[in-house]
């Protein structure tokens, strides 16, 4: 009979323990946050991202990627891949990846939606995030994004929790955007083939280094 008490006590505190380190693994990918982090080269059907990641959480976690659909009843917009990075416990990190659309005027209208704080209803995007908590153990999660929080996500920032404020980010990546916008513009009446719109420093924002072997000169 103690033996069956003993038995269904240790039973009890493994299920409390699993589901405490459950929770912490939840928290701790939950918890990630993402900010804007520049806009590095830029073809005619998308261009090349940073993004800065925080992990507030006291748990190491390892993204493995970030990608995400984007689409509307009209049809499909683009993706977002990005590959994945280590992230320690309350540290922020980068991670590199592509937003791609289905073709130029998809990318132009994307981008002057941004620019002009436009809100479209139509819009969906479904980001799916693969991460490894503490190194070892799989946690996916999947959130759903209308335009604006989406488009906040990739250019902009929102809540924030690491050392870092990302200052910089609103400013800096909407100067580089409009460059890409005029870029666009020059592009679809003067030529056909790639746009580079240089890397994602503060520098970048200058149109000298929007400048590439195959780019046009302003417009």
């Amino acid at each position: 009979m103690v033996l069956k008490r003993s038995l269904i006590t240790l039973a009890v505190v493994i299920v409390i323990a699993l589901s405490a380190l459950f929770l912490g693994i939840s928290y701790s990918a939950k918890s990630l946050e993402f900010a804007g982090g520049g806009i590095g080269q830029v073809n005619t059907s998308g261009m090349d991202i940073t993004l800065a990641v925080c992990n507030p959480s006291f748990m190491p976690v390892i993204i493995e990627s970030v990608e995400s659909d984007m689409r509307g009843t009209s049809g499909d917009y683009g993706s977002l891949e990005i590959t994945g990075t280590v992230v320690p416990s309350l540290s922020e990190e980068q991670l590199q990846g592509t937003l791609g659309f289905t073709d130029s005027n998809t990318m132009k209208t994307f981008v002057n939606w941004v620019l002009n704080n436009e809100s479209n209803t139509d819009f969906n995007s479904t980001l799916l995030i693969k991460t490894k908590v503490l190194g070892l153990i799989p946690y996916s999660y999947e959130k759903n994004y209308d335009f604006a929080t989406f488009s906040n996500l990739i250019f902009g920032k929102g809540q924030w929790d690491c050392q870092s404020k990302q200052s910089y980010v609103d400013d800096n990546i909407r100067q580089q955007l409009a460059l890409v916008q005029a870029r666009m513009s020059a592009a679809g009446l003067l030529y056909s083939g790639d746009i580079v719109s240089g890397n994602n420093t503060t520098e970048s924002t200058n149109e000298a280094n929007l400048t590439g072997n195959n780019s046009l000169s302003g417009p």
